[in-house]
């Protein structure tokens, strides 16, 4: 019973209930501003952007341990790369790329860096995961938004999308779709 407590404590899940973790919901804030809400498993996704010749335990065991400066300073490389990657075209081509990331507390990625180092540890048959994370961003412009494409980084793949009452997936075969955003 100890067990199921801790696993409870580090937000851990049956993978098999969660089998595609990566999500984001689409929301019109105004005419001109969409947010973007997204549903992330951080740690393996930093680590197929960040250290991917690295040992995942390893990387892990790092991530945990980085200084405040250095942490920030990576997730800011990281929101640039997904900012370079993510954005909605316009009918005239022109590009607005996903801006204002923000990521989880420190706290909150350092606990999901030592769950999933801890979780690598028990039985592959138990099949638990780490619980996605938010992540928040936003497109914004002068003109109206409404008919536009959107691609968002490849490394977030598959990723389910959620617009209003629309749900399909984005992923390495459909990296983009058209959405009408209402």
């Amino acid at each position: 019973m100890a067990g199921c407590c801790l696993f409870l404590s580090f937000g851990a899940a049956r993978a098999q209930d969660h089998a595609h973790q990566n999500s984001v919901e689409i929301k019109r804030v105004s005419r001109s501003q969409i947010s973007f809400n997204f549903e992330l498993n951080l740690p393996p996704l930093l680590h197929r952007m960040l250290a991917p010749q690295t040992n995942y335990a390893v990387f892990l065991k790092d991530q945990a341990v980085l200084s405040d400066e250095a942490l920030d300073r990576q997730m800011a490389l990281v929101g640039h790369a997904f900012s370079e990657k993510g954005f909605l075209m316009l009918p005239s081509g022109a590009k607005l790329r996903l801006q204002q990331w923000k990521w989880p507390d420190k706290k909150s990625l350092r606990d999901a860096f030592m769950s999933s180092l801890i979780l690598l540890d028990l039985p592959q048959k138990l099949n638990f995961h780490v619980d996605p994370v938010r992540v928040t961003a936003s497109v914004q412009t002068k003109t109206a938004l409404n008919r536009v494409q959107l691609q968002l980084p490849s490394s977030l793949n598959p990723i389910l999308v959620v617009n209003q009452s629309d749900q399909f997936w984005l992923t390495d075969h459909i990296p983009s779709t058209i959405i009408e955003l209402k």
